[in-house]
């Protein structure tokens, strides 16, 4: 947990929405227990999963955070959790934090940053095995946790291919 003396703990039920995409992201979530997932919805509806955020994972909309212009995504609660509000007065002068926090929240941002970067490569160049693959290297705690559709819809596949997909690896 992170340990910054402004950070407010928020319990959280499954379904509760915390930041709706189209509003200004007031807050940084560090995850303490539970699961929350950041998505958008196209023009047609179709919700795309960006990001899970376990245990020990921060998640929230890095530019409407430090731009304060209207999330392109919305972040929920797919598990109970429990969830630190990391506020951006916490991040107006770094100089105050303190030097365990600074480097916790530097190893989380370069975390995120590597898993952000492997997904777009993934997506734009990975067969669909690979990215399932990729997915439990990354997310290994979720793999039996989640509901299979919001992980088909992690790696851009139906429920459907993803049950062939995990057939097929279990054959392997």
């Amino acid at each position: 947990m992170l340990n910054h003396k402004t950070a407010q703990i928020k319990k959280i039920v499954k379904g509760e929405i915390l930041l709706k995409q189209g509003e200004i992201t007031k807050y940084g979530y560090f995850v303490n227990r539970g699961c929350l997932k950041s998505y958008a919805v196209d023009n047609a509806g179709k919700e795309h999963i960006m990001q899970f955020a376990p245990e020990n994972w921060m998640i929230s909309d890095l530019d409407s955070f430090t731009n304060q212009v209207p999330s392109l995504v919305s972040i929920e609660a797919i598990e109970d959790s429990e969830v630190s509000l990391i506020s951006r007065s916490d991040f107006g002068d770094f100089s105050k934090l303190e030097k365990k926090t600074l480097i916790e929240l530097a190893i989380k941002s370069r975390n995120n940053m590597i898993a952000t970067n492997k997904r777009i490569i993934g997506l734009l160049s990975w067969s669909s095995e690979k990215r399932y693959l990729d997915f439990t290297e990354t997310y290994p705690t979720l793999v039996q946790r989640l509901p299979l559709k919001l992980i088909a819809s992690y790696i851009g596949v139906t429920p459907e291919y993803l049950s062939d997909i995990r057939r097929k690896i279990a054959k392997k």
